[in-house]
């Protein structure tokens, strides 16, 4: 007899692998320099999108000037890092970061 716990952790695995996407940096076949591309880019990917929402909830948690400073603070660090882009101005580790802070805004 196979006990709840394992039941749950072997669908939670099969879950997690089934739901694993590409790695794709860019939204797009051949599309990777247009200004779509780029404004797209943070809403296709999961980690981008995790951020932001750990951004918000944080923000509604804290109240007062935060709900409305910190995500603004997010978009003008996101703003900062396209120009920095489309300046081709290397910043290394950005996807690494993005994780990280991603894990750092779930503690």
């Amino acid at each position: 007899m196979i006990s709840a716990s394992t039941k749950r952790t072997t669908l939670t695995a099969v879950m997690l692998l089934a739901a694993a996407m590409p790695a794709y940096a860019h939204v797009g076949v051949g599309t990777t320099s247009s200004f779509t591309a780029g404004f797209m880019h943070p809403l296709s990917g999961l980690d981008h999108m995790t951020a932001m929402v750990a951004v918000g909830l944080w923000a509604a948690l804290k109240g007062g000037k935060a709900i409305w400073a910190w995500p603004l603070a997010f978009v003008g660090v996101m703003l900062a890092g396209g120009a920095l882009g489309m300046l081709h101005v290397p910043v290394p580790f950005v996807e690494p970061g993005i994780l990280a802070s991603v894990v750092a805004l779930g503690l």
